[in-house]
């Protein structure tokens, strides 16, 4: 009899089979997707409104990576003279490499809000016309007045005036336009490495392990930043590990248990049909 990792390499070789994983009727909110991307890219100034389609261009089975090592020391000499010299290395590991078990290239189409960024407006202003120390605090709530005094040895609102010269600058953000989801400018389309484990048996610690193996070898890598969102990638593959579809309850626990404690780590929570 087949295991499941075997049953989920061939089925998931089928890049119909894999967009039809990541997109589930159940799901209609693209959870697992939302997870892949949040991932994948630093979202600070962006906020996924909608996830619309995804994409499957590549798939590659069994993938293996290999850790590097980073080796640091000092190098010093005294003799002739004293100079010290950092020394760094890189090297392969001897270990046997982690596997993922299918890595695929997808691309993610996403409505997106992006922060529009940037100052509507600047200027400075002298503050030198405060009368009390209340005034002042008032003026300036963002300092710390008392122990700024003590700092400087100041005792009354006049040495105050005196020590320094204060200026307030104001700074006014863009404002943004009112999102339209429905307007063609917000469609945007991400392209996504996601490296894929399969966790057989159900095993929701193993699962967990599998994924964070391969960040961890991974994390030498890079991948480009987005074109089309002002965005930078955070790691060189998204995570998702595929689990059987009777495992949680089996465990007693929903699916929806297992895609929450998953998507805390970063990892996609993806259920195969384990009963053909």
């Amino acid at each position: 009899m087949r295991s499941f990792r075997d049953r989920t390499l061939v089925q998931l070789a089928d890049p119909a089979a894999f967009r039809t994983l990541l997109l589930p009727a159940a799901d209609p909110d693209r959870g697992a997707l939302r997870t892949v991307l949040g991932a994948a890219f630093d979202l600070a100034a962006v906020r996924i409104d909608q996830v619309r389609d995804v994409a499957v261009d590549e798939l590659d089975l069994q993938r293996p990576l290999f850790p590097t090592d980073r080796i640091t020391g000092n190098w010093t000499q005294t003799v002739p003279g004293y100079t010290r010299t950092e020394l760094a290395l890189d090297e392969a590991r001897a270990a046997a490499p982690v596997w993922i078990d299918v890595l695929a290239r997808l691309r993610v189409t996403v409505v997106a809000e992006i922060d529009p960024a940037g100052a509507e407006s600047a200027g400075t202003e002298p503050v030198d016309s405060f009368a009390t120390l209340e005034e002042f605090r008032r003026r300036f709530p963002f300092v710390d007045l008392d122990a700024f005094m003590r700092e400087h040895g100041i005792s009354t609102v006049e040495q105050l005036r005196e020590a320094f010269q204060y200026m307030v600058t104001t700074v006014r953000l863009k404002t943004p336009q009112p999102f339209d989801p429905d307007d063609p400018a917000n469609v945007r389309t991400l392209g996504v490495a996601l490296a894929v484990v399969a966790v057989d048996p159900f095993d929701l610690a193993a699962g967990l392990r599998a994924a964070r193996l391969v960040r961890e070898a991974g994390r030498a890598r890079s991948g480009p930043n987005p074109a089309t969102i002002p965005a930078e990638t955070a790691a060189p593959y998204a995570l998702a590990a595929v689990l059987a579809q009777s495992g949680p309850a089996d465990a007693g626990l929903t699916a929806a248990d297992v895609q929450r404690l998953y998507a805390r780590a970063g990892v996609a929570a993806l259920f195969l049909d384990d009963t053909a």
